[in-house]
């Protein structure tokens, strides 16, 4: 689950040993959507707090650290 891991970086293999992360326009659908599934939790992680407490969480980049 993208909230346990962590925000969703989709990642490509050069040369079937690195790992680095795609740039936009090597995105597929699946990483959309896991993408979208991490703002969507964090966008109702915002709405559901009052103001003093989302002052505090308005710079985590991810639900998990929310």
């Amino acid at each position: 689950m993208i909230i346990e891991n962590g925000p969703y970086i989709p990642m490509k293999t050069i040369e079937d040993v690195k790992a680095a992360p795609k740039k936009p326009n090597e995105f597929d659908s699946d990483d959309f959507n896991k993408m979208e599934k991490n703002a969507r939790v964090k966008k109702m992680s915002y709405f559901s707090l009052r103001p003093d407490e989302y002052t505090r969480i308005s710079e985590c980049e991810s639900a998990k650290e929310i």
